[in-house]
């Protein structure tokens, strides 16, 4: 079961360890130790792990661990609105949403014939900046009586990590951590390998995860070609 102390330690091994720094082995013992290697890869190491839900959530093909719905609730009163537009309705946000991926018609979710209907929103700053609200035309959920969303959020435990985002945190905290090696053209080589192949690679995991779009097969093939 992996922890954040081992997520560290692969990223370290990436850079050809952290020297003597800590316990000889280019290892480190605990992310919460106090010796400089273990301090830098606690202050990066979250940063990282948001980057790399944020990025596929960007994409459109969340990690299915990181995602959730909701229902958004009672639209926000005019007197407390930024202006907005010509957008007809806003919502607040959950705190907990690192990342929007859609706001979709909650009656597409899960429906076997029809796919996931998606909708134009925007996300702007609330009246007092500080927070964040959704804008859209459409009302999606059930009831038809606010917007209804995908999102995803910051999972801070890796055992509950796919191995794709294991993969993605690793690879972009080494590239945070290339002043361990000082070599900074191998923070540019780490980045073009998250880019091209990492990232490219949790993508593919994660649209294997789940299929929106997939269509039922016809139980009677009589009468011609489907």
């Amino acid at each position: 079961m992996a922890t954040d102390t081992d997520l560290c330690n692969l990223s370290l091994l990436k850079l050809g360890g952290a020297g003597d720094q800590t316990t000889g082995v280019g290892l480190i013992t605990d992310i919460n130790g106090t010796d400089k290697i273990s301090k830098q890869c606690k202050t990066l190491l979250p940063e990282c792990r948001k980057r790399a839900i944020s990025d596929l959530a960007n994409i459109d093909c969340p990690f299915r661990e990181t995602i959730k719905y909701a229902d958004l609730g009672g639209e926000i009163a005019d007197a407390s609105l930024p202006e907005i537009g010509q957008y007809e309705y806003a919502f607040s946000i959950p705190a907990d949403c690192l990342a929007m991926v859609a706001q979709i018609n909650e009656d597409s979710l899960g429906n076997s014939v029809s796919p996931r209907i998606k909708y134009r929103y925007e996300i702007i700053a609330n009246k007092n900046k500080n927070g964040r609200i959704l804008l859209t035309n459409d009302l999606s959920n059930t009831d038809e009586d606010s917007a209804f969303i995908e999102y995803v959020i910051d999972i801070v435990n890796p055992a509950g990590f796919s191995q794709a985002l294991k993969d993605c945190v690793v690879i972009l905290l080494a590239a945070e951590l290339w002043i361990v090696g000082k070599d900074e053209k191998l923070k540019q080589q780490l980045l073009i390998e998250y880019e091209q192949l990492v990232k490219p690679n949790a993508k593919r995991f994660n649209q294997s995860q789940g299929n929106n779009y997939e269509k039922p097969k016809p139980e009677n093939y009589k009468g011609g070609r489907q």
